[in-house]
């Protein structure tokens, strides 16, 4: 039941401060190598990171999950793909559409599995 009539607030500047963090770390990896792979693979270890974070302290819904993991992974991906992807010269226009909406769905997908394990288990009273 968790918290039946207390809705708790949202600590957003906490989430901004994992996404800065996963931010950095992207850009890092995009720098020093640029592929799209390892881009997509660090965003999704810092999603990893959160969610067995989420998962253990044992407050999140199924629903605060999402949004939490949805919007960490947005500050996560965003600097990197702004800086290293889009401005890439080897990519035309259809191979940068197909990878963000390749990415798009496959980040939407983790996502929904990471909020899946972080959510809070049924308690049976």
């Amino acid at each position: 039941m968790g918290n039946l009539f207390l809705r708790e607030k949202e600590s957003w500047l906490a989430w901004s401060f994992w996404g800065a963090i996963g931010a950095f770390i992207t850009l890092y990896v995009a720098m020093s190598t640029s592929k799209a792979h390892f881009i997509v693979a660090s965003a999704m270890a810092v999603l990893v990171i959160l969610t067995w974070w989420m998962q253990q302290s044992k407050r999140y819904d199924f629903g605060r999950a999402f949004k939490i993991c949805c919007y960490v992974l947005l500050l996560t991906v965003l600097p990197a793909f702004l800086v290293v992807v889009v401005p890439s010269d080897d990519l035309n226009r259809f191979d940068l559409i197909f990878q963000s909406a390749t990415f798009l769905t496959l980040s939407l997908f983790v996502c929904l599995l990471c909020s899946w394990i972080a959510r809070r288990p049924k308690q049976y009273y």
